[in-house]
């Protein structure tokens, strides 16, 4: 947890921008940061996990760890309306401190672990361009494969109802799949999106990904969207992320 602290400027700008928003929104805090040896991670994180629920619980939804194929570990915190992770962000300084004294071995082991500081960035969920299915439920998918891109900013209204009426044309397919997308508000230029694919794993993920794609070439209409989407997105990365378990 080494470098973890938001400058003082960051915590201001985000207690004061995002309180001041008065519809609920769900708001994600991602943290990316690397180190030498991931099951050292993994064998930390179930205690670091439960100290944090027992500290921070009252302000967020839902939360996760993944290990990534490009070296990564991303930290996933989820929040529900704005007003949650404005007091989150305001407190979290005390946390750090605290949990530095109550899992002392724990933090010094994770900090002689990182080689790379954590990056925070703030995410905004777009439910109009996110796929869940009904019985969708985030602890039964092990596997994201995640795409973070940029549009251009005079673009994005043209890209957005493009992913809309592709989506409407899957559905109408009976293309069934799971995928959450996110806009950058901070850490990240605010045309940057990340698309998020669940699956069981990431076999399951290529597997009945080669199944839609069959079934979505026979819709010439959509491809040709998804061509003009494709033209629009400027790739920054792709990875695999795997799951850590919280026990």
């Amino acid at each position: 947890m080494k470098k973890t602290l938001f400058p003082l400027l960051i915590l201001v700008f985000m207690k004061c921008s995002l309180l001041a928003q008065d519809t609920e929104r769900t708001i994600m805090l991602l943290g990316e940061t690397k180190v030498s040896d991931t099951d050292i991670y993994k064998k930390n994180y179930p205690a670091i996990y439960n100290w944090s629920n027992t500290h921070s619980g009252k302000f967020i939804w839902q939360r996760g760890a993944h290990v990534s194929e490009a070296g990564f570990i991303y930290t996933l915190i989820f929040f529900k309306g704005d007003k949650n992770f404005g007091e989150f962000v305001a407190t979290q300084n005390d946390r750090l401190i605290q949990i530095r004294k109550d899992l002392k071995e724990i933090i010094k082991e994770n900090n002689d672990n990182t080689t790379l500081p954590v990056v925070r960035s703030a995410w905004v969920l777009m439910n109009k361009l996110s796929v869940l299915q009904p019985d969708f439920k985030i602890e039964d998918y092990d596997f994201r494969k995640m795409n973070i891109f940029t549009v251009p900013s005079n673009k994005i209204g043209e890209y957005e109802s493009l992913l809309e009426k592709v989506n409407e044309a899957d559905k109408a397919s009976g293309i069934k799949y799971n995928v959450v997308v996110y806009k950058a508000e901070f850490g990240y230029p605010v045309n940057t999106y990340m698309a998020l694919y669940q699956d069981k794993s990431r076999l399951d993920y290529y597997k009945h990904q080669d199944e839609r794609n069959a079934t979505r070439k026979i819709n010439k209409e959509r491809m040709e969207m998804t061509k003009k989407m494709s033209l629009l997105q400027t790739m920054i990365r792709v990875d695999h992320l795997d799951r850590i378990p919280n026990q």
